[in-house]
């Protein structure tokens, strides 16, 4: 029985000891030396012999870290706490900096990244902006392609990596996927310059020069909506067919002008009333004369694509080659309206309407290839031109109707070399795996076209002038220039 009393009174003495130990070496500073380093009768406790129960030297008791070192959830000297930018994090759990290319000592040298280039979270970021640096610190924020990642690019990286929800552009594949789509649709907002130049068409009086009217006045610049669409057909690694559509476009604008009874308004056909002298009953001493002009285009395309990718992803790109068709249909209405004077009993309406059509319908072969900058995963800017040379069998009607004639026809058809140039800028957004949004600002230039505008034949027919020498002609010389932009979606399954 006294033998049990005295093991249980050596046990609580041990316990006491251990717990004394403990809360002085809890009150000597981080580095201090252990007591049991100071050799018999140095320590704290008196002799070695007697020296308080602990870790083995140079070890920092559980909860504690080792000399020279923060506890957890402290910074050490010259270090920033966690959660605060300025230098590299510790990691609790293994006592190192969270960064493994970071030295444990912030004055020696690192693995080419100062502490600046670390945020909260040991990431790398750049000290200038705080975005990520990717490539690496130092003293640029660069990429492989000297790429500042300071500037622009990065505060608007930083931003969309801040996006929640459906608008976060989907980065599946990082920076270098591969660019492919299955389908496209997208409206198409194109304006059109005329291409010709002015043509008058009446004047207000005879011979006066005063010119009221002309061609100029029906202005198509007006931007109008269509429709585009493209399938892919993939062919191999990095190869495809696609068949492309894009028109419906279609321009209109009218213009007109008038004069007091008994009309003093004379046309282009009688050379503004001098030949003959006062002009014609049908389209001079006019009320009124009006212009309509009318434009509409539609495109078909099929192409073989082949595409590319530099090793680093960055860029990529495609080359292309294919046959295009492109018809481009005009008509313009040239209208005249006088007194009811022309009949026996001088109460029948003198009119004439004077319409000419043109067709434009040009086949060829094009070439062409497109490059593309990845921005950051799931946004990329891209550029596409393409060019080819074509045959043009242009075509021109003209139909006069008028109160001296019930009808006159004439039609001539031509074929000659046409060109026609695409460019785009075009920026792609990818939503999630099936659909990205892609929208552009388009330019398409097409020369060697007869419009209708330049196709007005100012020689009287022999109906009106008995005699005279008119004859059917075409004019396919013109050019003119589409532009506008595009938006639209595209799907992949």
């Amino acid at each position: 029985m006294k033998l049990l009393k005295g093991w249980k009174l050596r046990i609580l003495t041990g316990l006491a000891l251990a717990s004394v130990g403990g809360q002085l070496q809890a009150q000597m500073m981080p580095g201090s030396m252990d007591p049991s380093m100071l050799g018999a009768g140095g320590g704290p406790m008196g002799p070695a012999s007697y020296r308080i129960p602990g870790p083995p030297p140079g070890m920092a008791p559980p909860g504690m870290a080792p000399p020279g070192m923060a506890p957890p959830g402290m910074a050490p000297p010259g270090m920033a706490p966690p959660g605060m930018g300025g230098g590299p994090q510790m990691d609790p759990s293994m006592g190192m900096p969270a960064n493994p290319n970071m030295s444990m000592d912030p004055n020696l040298p690192s693995a080419g990244y100062g502490p600046e280039c670390y945020g909260p979270d040991g990431g790398q970021v750049c000290p200038n902006c705080g975005s990520g640096c990717g490539g690496g610190c130092g003293n640029a924020c660069t990429d492989i392609f000297g790429r500042d990642r300071c500037g622009l690019l990065g505060a608007i990286g930083a931003k969309l990596g801040q996006c929640r929800g459906k608008l976060r552009p989907y980065g599946e594949g990082g920076i270098a996927t591969q660019r492919w789509f299955d389908v496209y649709a997208e409206a198409m907002f194109l304006s059109r310059t005329k291409g010709a130049a002015n043509f008058n068409t009446s004047s207000l009086g005879a011979g006066s020069g005063n010119f009221v009217l002309g061609t100029d006045q029906v202005n198509l610049n007006q931007v109008q909506g269509g429709l585009s669409l493209q399938a892919n057909v993939q062919t191999g690694p990095g190869s495809n067919f696609e068949f492309v559509y894009f028109g419906l476009n279609k321009w209109n604008s009218s213009a007109q002008v008038t004069s007091p009874p008994p009309g003093s308004l004379f046309s282009f056909i009688s050379n503004f009333g001098v030949t003959p002298s006062g002009g014609f009953d049908d389209t001079d001493r006019s009320l009124l004369h009006s212009l309509s002009y009318t434009s509409q285009l539609n495109n078909g395309e099929i192409n073989f694509r082949r595409r590319w990718a530099e090793p680093y992803g960055f860029y990529q790109g495609s080359f292309l080659m294919g046959v295009r068709y492109l018809d481009l249909d005009e008509q313009i209405i040239f209208s005249a309206r006088g007194a009811n004077n022309n009949t026996a009993a001088n109460n029948g309406l003198r009119f004439c309407d004077y319409t000419t059509d043109t067709q434009n319908a040009l086949v060829g072969f094009q070439v062409g290839a497109d490059l593309w900058y990845n921005l950051f995963p799931g946004v990329k800017l891209g550029v596409e031109g393409k060019t080819g040379i074509y045959n043009n069998r242009a075509h021109q009607i003209t139909s006069i109707v008028a109160n001296s004639i019930s009808s006159l026809n004439e039609e001539v058809l031509s074929n000659q070399v046409a060109y026609v140039t695409q460019l785009s800028n075009q920026l792609y957004y990818r939503l999630n795996y099936k659909w990205a949004v892609r929208s552009s600002y388009q330019v398409i230039w097409v020369d060697g076209v007869a419009l209708a505008a330049e196709n007005l034949n100012s020689t009287p027919p022999s109906t009106f002038l008995p005699g005279s020498a008119r004859t059917a002609t075409i004019n396919s010389d013109a050019d003119i220039v589409l532009q506008g932009f595009t938006i639209g979606a595209e799907y992949t399954w």
